[in-house]
């Protein structure tokens, strides 16, 4: 009896040091640390999520009333009208009879004066002493024309002219006003040796003219 029960403690023990040892897996409990500034925003249920027709219908575009004037477009070009138009129309009138008014004291006829000389021609010295802007004229001796169209420029320009026996009528004709009236030109005449007889300046309307006389003794 003994001998059993020592042959059952044995295997017991054997079956023991037999048996596999059981893996053990350690689970950590880890809760997320609570933020404090976070706020937890629930899901919303079908029942509350937002449907269409709280939106509205679809709408046509309504401009606002400043959009459209009279059924002008708003992209149509505006007319301006410029306030001072009446003012300057009246202003160039008034500019205009001005002009006329100034230039009634530019239509005369011009006398420089008659001189006594024994030179055998002269020379004529001209030009525009305003400026040019396209000032011409006609010089004539005795009713005859020795030089038809003269323009006057800026710089000095000079003809020469054969004198007679006795008297010498010279004229100067405005042919034009240019483009800015009245004729504005300047004459100086020198005998054969260089010496300066006359100098004048004038300002006529188209039509009128200089005059000098030179009588030759010799």
């Amino acid at each position: 009896m003994k001998i059993f029960l020592f042959f059952v403690i044995l295997l017991s023990s054997l079956s023991s040091f037999a048996q596999p040892e059981t893996s053990r897996t350690t689970v950590l409990d880890i809760k997320p640390t609570a933020d404090e500034n976070q706020i937890d925003i629930a899901p919303l249920t079908p029942e509350e999520a937002p449907k269409l027709s709280d939106f509205g219908t679809e709408r046509e575009l309504e401009l606002p009333k400043f959009a459209t004037t009279q059924g002008k477009s708003i992209f149509d070009k505006p007319e301006f009208k410029n306030p001072a138009q009446h003012v300057a129309k009246n202003l160039n009138k008034e500019l205009r009879q001005e002009e006329r008014e100034n230039l009634e004291q530019f239509k005369r006829n011009q006398y420089f004066g008659d001189f006594k000389t024994d030179s055998k021609y002269i020379r004529v010295v001209y030009r525009d002493h305003i400026y040019f802007d396209g000032d011409r004229v006609q010089i004539i001796m005795n009713g005859r024309i020795l030089y038809n169209d003269v323009l006057l420029e800026s710089s000095y320009k000079q003809v020469e002219i054969d004198l007679q026996h006795g008297f010498n009528k010279i004229e100067i004709l405005a042919l034009n006003q240019g483009t800015s009236g009245p004729n504005t030109a300047e004459f100086q005449i020198y005998d054969d040796q260089g010496t300066l007889i006359c100098s004048n300046q004038w300002e006529l309307a188209t039509g009128y003219k200089g005059t000098v006389i030179l009588v030759k003794e010799r």
